[in-house]
C-alpha cells in the first residue's frame, strides 16, 4: 500500500469518527461564524495599535522639528554675538534632533506600510465573514427542512410499513448529507481561520517590535514593556505608566525636559525613569505626551519628556504614587530583545 493511500484512509477514518459526533450542524456553523468575528476583532485591535504608534511618531517628529528650528535660531544669535561655543552646542543639538527626525520618518514609513497591510487583511476577512454569513443561513435552513420532513414522515409512518421505511431511509440519507456538508464546511472554515490567523499574527508581530501592557496586580498596578533595545523598552515602560491612568491625546506639550540617569543596574534605571514621571506629575502637574529614552555615556540613559498640562489629559484610573522595588525586571532575552516589569503603587 502506498504512503498516499495510507494517509487518505487515515484521514477518512478520522473524518468518519468526527461525523459520528455531529449533533446539530446549525450550532457548528454559528460557532464558526463567531470565531471569524473574534478574529476580525483581533485584526482591528492590531491595526489600532499600529495606528497609535504612527500617530505618536508624527507628534514626536513635529516636536523635534520645532525644537531644531529653535536651536537653529539660537545658534545664529550666538554666532552674531561672537559666542562660538554656544553656537556650536546649539548646532550640535539641532543636528542630533534632525537625525532623530530622519530615523522616525523611516519608522513612520514602516508603520504606514503595516497599516495598509492590516487594512487590506481586515477588508478581505470582512468579505469572507459576509459570504460565510449568507452560506451558514442556507445550511441552517436546509437542515431545518430536513428535520421537518422527518417529523412529517413519523406522522404517516403507520400508513405503510414499506413506504415508511423507504421515506425514513431517504430522510436519513438527507440528514447524513446535511451533517456531512455542515461538518466539511466547518473543517474548511477552521482551516481558513487558522491560516488567516497565523498570517495576521506574523504581520502584527513584524509591526510590534516594541510595546507595553498593564497587568492587574492585587491592589497595585503592574506595567510590563518590551523593545528591541534597552532604551526602547524603558520608553515603552514610561508610556505604559502614562497609559495606565490617563489619555493624553488632548494634552499639548508646553516644553521638553531632559534628565540623565546613571545607575548600577538596568532595574535601577527603570525605577529612576518611572519615578521621574511620577514626581513631575505630583510636583508640577505635568504629564508626558510622547516620552523617549536615549543612550548616554557610562551606561546611562537620557529621559526626554515632552510635558503637557495634566489638567488637559483625561484621567481614566488611579494616579500613581510611587514605584515598588519588589519584583523588578529589566533584561534582554537570548535573542537580544529587551523586556521589563515594574509594580506601581496607586
Amino acid at each position: 500500500m502506498s504512503i498516499a493511500r495510507r494517509i487518505a484512509e487515515l484521514y477518512e477514518a478520522k473524518l468518519n469518527a468526527a461525523l459520528e459526533r455531529v449533533t446539530d450542524p446549525r450550532e457548528m456553523v454559528d460557532y464558526s461564524y463567531i470565531q471569524l468575528r473574534e478574529l476580525l476583532s483581533e485584526v482591528h485591535r492590531g491595526a489600532a495599535r499600529i495606528a497609535a504608534a504612527r500617530r505618536r511618531a508624527d507628534l514626536r517628529i513635529s516636536d523635534l522639528q520645532q525644537a531644531a528650528g529653535r536651536l537653529g535660531v539660537q545658534a545664529e544669535q550666538a554666532a552674531r554675538a561672537g559666542q562660538d561655543d554656544l553656537a556650536r552646542q546649539a548646532l550640535a543639538g539641532r543636528t542630533a534632533m534632525l537625525a532623530q527626525v530622519s530615523r522616525l520618518r523611516e519608522q513612520q514609513a514602516a508603520l504606514r506600510a503595516d497599516e495598509e497591510t492590516m487594512a487590506a487583511a481586515e477588508r478581505g476577512l470582512q468579505e469572507k465573514i459576509d459570504a460565510f454569513g449568507v452560506r451558514k443561513e442556507t445550511i441552517k435552513a436546509a437542515y431545518t427542512v430536513a428535520r421537518a420532513r422527518a417529523s412529517i414522515a413519523e406522522v404517516f409512518a403507520g400508513i405503510s410499513a414499506d413506504v415508511a421505511d423507504a421515506d425514513m431511509a431517504a430522510l436519513h440519507a438527507a440528514d447524513r448529507e446535511a451533517d456531512l456538508q455542515a461538518h466539511l464546511d466547518r473543517i474548511s472554515t477552521q482551516a481558513e481561520v487558522e491560516e488567516e490567523l497565523a498570517r495576521l499574527r506574523q504581520q502584527v508581530g513584524q509591526g510590534a517590535g516594541q510595546g507595553h501592557r498593564t497587568v492587574p496586580h492585587t491592589a497595585d498596578r503592574r506595567v510590563e514593556a518590551w523593545g528591541r533595545t534597552r532604551e526602547a523598552c524603558l520608553a515603552e515602560a514610561v508610556q505604559g505608566l502614562v497609559d495606565s491612568f490617563a489619555v493624553v491625546t488632548a494634552a499639548r506639550p508646553r516644553h521638553i525636559a531632559e534628565r540623565r540617569f546613571v545607575a548600577c543596574s538596568d532595574e535601577d534605571l527603570l525605577v529612576a525613569v518611572v519615578e521621574e514621571v511620577i514626581y513631575r506629575l505630583g510636583a508640577d502637574g505635568e504629564i508626558p505626551v510622547t516620552p523617549a529614552v536615549q543612550s548616554a555615556p557610562e551606561g546611562g540613559v537620557v529621559l526626554i519628556l515632552p510635558l503637557g498640562d495634566a489638567n488637559e489629559a483625561e484621567i481614566t484610573g488611579a494616579v500613581p504614587k510611587g514605584a515598588s522595588l519588589h519584583d523588578l525586571r529589566c533584561a534582554p532575552d537570548v535573542s537580544g530583545r529587551w523586556s521589563c516589569g515594574i509594580t506601581i503603587d496607586v
